[in-house]
């Protein structure tokens, strides 16, 4: 089988946090082991940090830090096997699975696809009751069975016989 690859935008993205529990989200769940985790922010004076943990990131996040940008790599330590990029430009929110190991970059992607989706207040689990069907429930009211939707009565249109010979006419 060829290898998984998906995308996913996100637009009004504001909650950096979150991009640290899908990060840790995915690595778990692929499982992404032995990880390979690398973190690229860029500040206002065209500054680049790099970090190689998402603990580091967290950390930063919470003293007040502010990136303009945000990238967060998590993969296995053979990135072509399984690979999640989350990228946040300021404006929206990007995911982007990856890798061969179809099984492990799926479930990655989706791990951290729920995170988002949480944040979002989406819910995609439980599918809609869908509606009843009316003309089973008209005929069930009615109390009439088996019968073409479009006709009152089963036996609306009876041919008569033809007359065979012997038959009085």
């Amino acid at each position: 089988m060829a290898g998984f690859a998906l995308s996913e935008r996100w637009n009004g993205w504001t909650n950096l946090d979150v991009m640290v529990q899908a990060a840790r989200a995915a690595a778990e769940a692929g499982p992404l082991d032995p990880l390979v985790c690398d973190v690229t922010l860029e500040w206002d004076m065209d500054e680049d940090t790099t970090l190689h943990s998402v603990d580091e990131l967290q950390a930063l996040l919470r003293s007040g830090a502010e990136p303009m940008t945000l990238e967060i790599v998590v993969a296995h330590v053979v990135e072509e096997e399984a690979s999640l990029v989350i990228d946040f430009n300021g404006r929206w929110l990007q995911i982007r699975g990856a890798g061969t190991d179809w099984t492990r970059a799926r479930q990655a992607y989706d791990a951290a696809q729920v995170e988002f989706a949480l944040e979002y207040g989406i819910t995609t689990f439980r599918l809609p009751t869908p509606p009843s069907d009316t003309v089973t429930e008209v005929r069930r009211r009615h109390g009439v069975r088996n019968q073409d939707p479009g006709r009152a009565e089963e036996d609306v249109f009876r041919p008569e016989p033809e007359p065979g010979p012997g038959s009085q006419a």
